[in-house]
């Protein structure tokens, strides 16, 4: 007995659907796209977060250096006298973008001296800015 095909515009889909249609493939490169622009943005925030990390110790290191020079004066005098960015400018400590070095002695003539120091910078138009103090007797 021969068999009709009910529909004769419409040929067996059998062993015929080979491939993906365009819709898939569409799909499937819209997935992929938001995967790499995502691999991308994190790499790119660890970068900044790496560079800054990198500018947070350097900063501190030059206000810690500024302390240990401090700690090598004679008396609370000559370090309430001493122009503390000019030293760190001459000393070669001012290598960050921007970077501004400020010593603020609250009262110069207070034993112990309590000293603020700060270092700030702009990176990436960001300021950024270290604030360390310390308090220093003779």
């Amino acid at each position: 007995m021969p068999v009709f095909n009910k529909n004769p515009s419409r040929k067996s889909l059998k062993g015929k659907n080979k491939g993906f249609s365009l819709v898939e493939l569409l799909i499937t490169i819209f997935i992929l796209s938001l995967g790499t622009i995502s691999t991308l943005l994190f790499f790119i925030t660890v970068l900044h977060s790496t560079q800054y990390g990198s500018d947070l110790t350097t900063a501190t290191s030059h206000v810690e250096s500024i302390f240990e020079e401090m700690k090598t004066r004679t008396t609370l005098a000559d370090i309430a006298n001493t122009d503390w960015p000019s030293w760190a400018q001459s000393q070669g400590f001012v290598t960050l973008p921007s970077e501004t070095i400020t010593a603020a002695i609250v009262n110069p003539s207070a034993d112990p001296l309590v000293i603020h120091t700060t270092a700030s910078w702009i990176r990436n138009a960001r300021q950024n800015s270290v604030i360390l103090s310390t308090e220093i007797t003779k």
